[in-house]
């Protein structure tokens, strides 16, 4: 794995004239302190606005065979930006946000979103399965929120086609939990990267971006 960070990798200076750098730049002002409910509506808002009319996202979505693609846009220690490419019979794991608050934009095709709840811990200390729940899709320009009190869940494109979505987590997350959906076991992973705005960072330690953008 690569220890030295290429220059592409590390963040670079905002430009006024790109939308999607214009749109971090009013996250930033919004999530500057403590969380609130209309705060929260504010940022639903500003990505609805964003996914329903602006295309400055393309040259940074990449697609893969083997699964979606998690695409860095924009990170601080308040949040983190991501662009995820979703081809025909994708989905993500079940997982959780680590606490964190969540928002995902469809800018591309229509999204679907299942809910979960996590059963009830046996005596054994096994896990107690999953308990499907809500199912919604979303179309371009929708918008959703998840948060661990709400529910986990999984994304997928619908359909048969691709999609694109733009996902907001405040604060970052740099590991969850994905589960097992037969047994609802859960495992901690270590989420990481397939490209830094478009460049590619395949092989490079997604620590050594993560500290680049937050120092």
């Amino acid at each position: 794995m690569t220890t030295d960070l290429a220059p592409e990798l590390c963040r670079p200076e905002r430009n006024s004239g790109c939308s999607l750098d214009e749109l971090t730049r009013a996250l930033g002002e919004l999530l500057d302190g403590e969380p609130t409910e209309a705060k929260g509506a504010a940022v639903a808002d500003l990505l609805r606005q964003y996914a329903s009319c602006e295309d400055s996202w393309r040259p940074y979505v990449t697609f893969r065979e083997d699964t979606y693609s998690r695409n860095l846009i924009w990170r601080t220690d308040q949040f983190e930006l991501l662009l995820l490419g979703w081809g025909a019979g994708h989905e993500s794991p079940i997982h959780d946000h680590a606490g964190q608050e969540c928002w995902m934009a469809v800018l591309e095709g229509e999204l679907e979103e299942v809910h979960f709840k996590e059963g009830d811990i046996a005596p054994d200390g096994a896990a107690g399965g999953l308990r499907s729940g809500r199912v919604k899709a979303f179309p371009t320009g929708g918008v959703a929120y998840i948060h661990d009190d709400i529910a986990l869940h999984l994304i997928r494109p619908r359909a048969g086609k691709r999609g694109v979505s733009l996902h907001l987590y405040s604060s970052p997350i740099d590991t969850c939990r994905k589960f097992c959906p037969e047994t609802g076991q859960p495992e901690s992973v270590h989420v990481a990267y397939h490209t830094v705005r478009g460049a590619s960072c395949d092989g490079t330690d997604p620590a050594l971006i993560r500290d680049a953008w937050t120092r």
